[in-house]
């Protein structure tokens, strides 16, 4: 693990310490208090452009309610939370780099969750001390999940001590760490991928190998990540949406996608997905904005266009063939078999994207 991401584990048992040890009341301020000193400190413009976004939010919602323009409003500040953070991601802002602005990609998703909410009429105009809390969870900030406001608001009328989930979130936080530096950092990052390499295998298919790697990794290093936030959450007594449902089990690709990333997913298709398929009545459109917009939330390049199209063509040619009423009888195979095969050719298709596009683009990508 990085040093910053240590510090930040640290200050994030810190704002457990800091929850329990104020009265009921102030506990939650408290945190968010120490969330911002962290990361004002660790990185000084993530701080000013979280605590900005957030007052620029609260500002739009309180003028703008109630108001016919509510709906326009809401849409215009929504684009421009996500046109500032795909340009100022990547824009050196100091000596760490474009990680000075650490957490922006999850709480650019969660503003624009709040500010559709309002404009559809879902959610009352939120506090400033309560988009303050929301946002300012210090453990949740640089890996997700991107929780949704009102279920926070409910687990945090709900916490009370419970000495067993505080152990169960020690526990989650602990294996999450192992996860990341074992698996993640031994098994994945250094003798699997070298193992592969000294094979000498170059090419389509080297590359193909390499992403296949790459991919398990990612898991492992995000679900991993993911554990500790969400075990520190439990040890605060909160039980946050979970991001990831056992993919690699998952016996098609469209499956896949309803358990990676979940909190993720399930934000493109309640604010991407359902609103263009409905209004061009082609879920195909829904599905290829999605998935797109997935990319460019990793990175904004051609490639990643590219790997949209190339997912989205995955997802297609799943529901033609399960219109074909399964031809190949692969329904049939014994259930073992399934749970293997199933998880191998999904992730044969996901990491094919790179050679592909590499190909395709004439340069191998990034």
């Amino acid at each position: 693990m990085r040093p910053e991401i240590l510090i930040l584990i640290a200050a994030g048992l810190v704002s457990v310490a800091v929850y329990w040890a104020l009265p009921r009341r102030h506990a939650q301020t408290g945190v968010a208090a120490v969330s911002l000193a962290v990361v004002a400190w660790l990185y000084p413009a993530a701080g000013v452009y979280l605590w900005g976004s957030i007052l620029f939010v609260n500002l739009v919602t309180v003028l703008f309610d109630p108001t016919p323009a509510r709906g326009p409003v809401a849409l215009a500040a929504s684009i421009l939370l996500g046109a500032a953070f795909l340009i100022l991601r990547d824009v050196p802002l100091g000596p760490a780099g474009p990680i000075a602005l650490l957490g922006s990609a999850y709480f650019t998703l969660r503003h624009i969750h709040v500010l559709a909410e309002w404009a559809w009429g879902r959610l009352e105009v939120p506090t400033l001390g309560e988009m303050a809390r929301y946002h300012l969870l210090l453990p949740v900030l640089s890996s997700g999940p991107i929780h949704r406001l009102p279920h926070f608001n409910r687990a945090c009328q709900r916490r009370r001590w419970n000495a067993e989930e505080f152990f169960t979130g020690a526990e989650r936080a602990l294996l999450g760490a192992a996860m990341v530096t074992i698996i993640g950092g031994v098994v994945l990052g250094w003798r699997l991928d070298s193992m592969i390499r000294s094979l000498g295998v170059d090419g389509f298919i080297g590359v193909w190998l390499i992403s296949a790697v790459d991919w398990l990794r990612l898991y492992v290093y995000f679900a991993g990540y993911t554990d500790i936030a969400l075990g520190l959450c439990l040890m605060m007594g909160l039980t946050l949406e979970e991001n990831f449902d056992r993919p690699w089990r998952a016996q098609s690709l469209v499956e896949f996608w309803t358990r990676w990333h979940m909190t993720l997913s399930h934000w493109c298709r309640d604010y991407i997905y359902v609103p263009l398929a409905a209004a061009t009545r082609s879920p195909l459109v829904g599905v290829g904005s999605a998935l797109l917009a997935l990319g460019i939330w990793h990175q904004t390049s051609l490639y990643y266009v590219a790997w949209a199209v190339w997912q989205t063509l995955g997802i297609v040619l799943t529901h033609a063939y399960g219109r074909l009423g399964d031809p190949l009888g692969l329904g049939r195979w014994p259930v073992w078999m399934k749970a293997v095969a199933a998880p191998v050719a999904i992730l044969a298709w996901l990491s094919a994207a790179r050679p592909v596009i590499g190909l395709l683009l004439g340069a191998a990508p990034e």
